[in-house]
């Protein structure tokens, strides 16, 4: 971190100490309006947001930005401008673009008057990447005439990204997935190694700020026949997802095609589109098509790339045999630049090069659990908790004293509220390998609200080894990456709060 990022998070700290436990009220009115959720480490990004907001309005207490945030809309988009991930590039998932721009825009044209366009939805369209690649893409196929026959839409609730998308200026980090050709082709090479969109292109492209979650939609942001809702869902739970998928079911038109990301298209079959597999790609149709995958409200019957197995069918309910202490295993050589790789895309939520990169590695590196952990970890990220449980129990067939499977099972089990099994598996891995903090921490957060002696006991437990060896990765094989600060911050604060609740002096 630089020195400038140290001074500005040191001078953010004391207001993050201050409002680490007073987020609920926030939590909900951000859930509420506009559907973001947090997990446990989401909330330390929602803190520091909050300090560095409340340091910008000069409120000098939590409840009074509370009341400001509650009341002002103006700030309540700056205060969600510092919450959205807006990292994208140009033709992310380009398969998905080719097909609608060679398969579907030509059916669709086929079957309409050619002075009435195909309108596209670009859903969550962040900084503009996307509707844009879509144009560029229509311009190869259809040249001129694109504007006349298509008309694209960018919808996004943070007006910041919306006033970059507006700007259609780009570093190099965004032409990633982008040949030299069409980069060359379709921008104006900037100082700075920075890239300005031709006019031709961005005039294609409309944008307009909404919120996902609004129960009407403004008449202008009906009657689309394309829309692309991608990468964007993982950051909503199950709820709000139904709810925008259901809003976007209300302004497509009959025959309207819906696409989401390859990794989060089977986690939203809720019944509400029809799923069809087609050309080689999964999406969705409002309408009921030829040959669907799933009839009504029930599940895909599709079988993934993991089969699912059923719930309770691997259970662990403790140590056979007392094992030998297993102390942290050091990364194997060939294995350190394929985790060196896959921490920095995990922190962009690049999710699908981290695949390519895990199972890459595991071709190459046969015979060795670590391909399958991790490839189960970028799965866990991705919310694939089926996939991810499945690798974890396969793996703890195998080995049953494997630390790094069993983390990869509490953290699922954790995230989908399963709480008596997430604590089952963490306490494995205490058991096996007792100096592993963040086993130690997740069980203190699990144990909070039921046994405060024993949450007391686990917080004070991830204190003594962080203070040993502050791995953000506690040892493990796994790129947990841990805010260690923070969540040593965090553990003195619950147990000075839990000292209260337990009576001690």
């Amino acid at each position: 971190m630089s020195e400038t990022g140290r001074d500005e998070t040191s001078g953010l700290r004391g207001g993050f100490a201050k409002l680490m436990f007073d987020l609920q009220p926030f939590k909900d009115v951000v859930s509420r309006r506009c559907g973001l959720s947090f997990d446990e480490l989401g909330e330390t990004n929602l803190a520091f947001a909050l300090a560095k907001r409340m340091e910008a309005t000069g409120s000098e207490t939590w409840s009074a930005y509370f009341n400001r945030v509650s009341g002002d809309d103006s700030e309540f988009q700056e205060l969600v401008a510092l919450l959205t991930v807006n990292e994208t590039y140009f033709f992310r998932e380009s398969i998905q673009i080719t097909y609608v721009v060679d398969c579907v825009v030509p059916g669709l044209l086929k079957r309409r008057n050619r002075d009435q366009p195909i309108r596209i939805l670009s859903a969550g369209c962040s900084t503009g990447e996307e509707p844009y690649s879509i144009a560029i893409a229509l311009k190869e196929k259809f040249g001129e005439s694109a504007g006349r026959l298509v008309s694209i839409v960018g919808v996004d609730i943070d007006h910041k990204a919306l006033a970059t998308a507006h700007r259609a200026e780009y570093g190099e980090f965004s032409f990633r997935a982008l040949s030299p050709g069409l980069r060359d082709g379709y921008f104006l090479r900037k100082e700075s190694r920075h890239y300005k969109l031709h006019d031709e292109v961005r005039s294609l492209v409309a944008f307009h700020r909404l919120n996902l979650l609004s129960p009407q939609y403004p008449e202008a942001l009906h009657g689309f026949d394309i829309v692309f809702f991608r990468n964007v869902s993982i950051y909503f739970d199950e709820v709000t997802r139904q709810t925008i998928l259901t809003n976007l079911h209300r302004v497509m038109t009959e025959k309207g095609v819906l696409f989401l990301g390859a990794a989060e298209t089977l986690a939203n079959d809720f019944g509400i589109f029809h799923l069809v597999r087609e050309g080689g790609n999964f999406h969705f149709t409002k309408c009921q098509p030829a040959a669907v995958v799933n009839q009504g409200p029930k599940r895909s019957v599709l079988t993934p790339v993991l089969p699912i197995r059923p719930k309770g069918m691997v259970r662990v309910e403790g140590p056979p045999v007392a094992p030998t202490v297993v102390p942290a295993t050091p990364i194997a050589r060939d294995w350190a630049p394929v985790l060196s790789s896959l921490r920095a895309l995990l922190r962009e939520k690049r999710f699908q090069e981290a695949l390519q990169v895990v199972r890459a590695a595991s071709e190459a590196i046969p015979g060795d659990n670590r391909g399958p952990l991790l490839d189960g970890y970028v799965q866990l990220q991705m919310r694939q908790f089926a996939a991810a449980t499945l690798i974890g129990s396969e793996v703890v067939e195998r080995d049953p004293w494997s630390t790094d499977a069993h983390m990869l099972l509490a953290l699922s089990a954790k995230w989908q509220g399963d709480t008596d099994g997430a604590v089952r598996y963490l306490k494995i891995i205490t058991y096996v390998m007792p100096d592993c903090w963040p086993a130690h921490y997740f069980l203190g957060s699990l144990l909070q609200d039921l046994d405060a002696e024993k949450a007391h006991r686990e917080y004070g437990m991830a204190l003594h080894q962080i203070e040993a060896n502050p791995d953000p990765d506690g040892g493990l094989g796994l790129p947990l990456d841990l805010p260690v600060t923070d969540i040593r911050f965090l553990c003195e604060r619950r147990r000075a709060l839990l000292d209260v609740s337990l009576g001690e002096p």
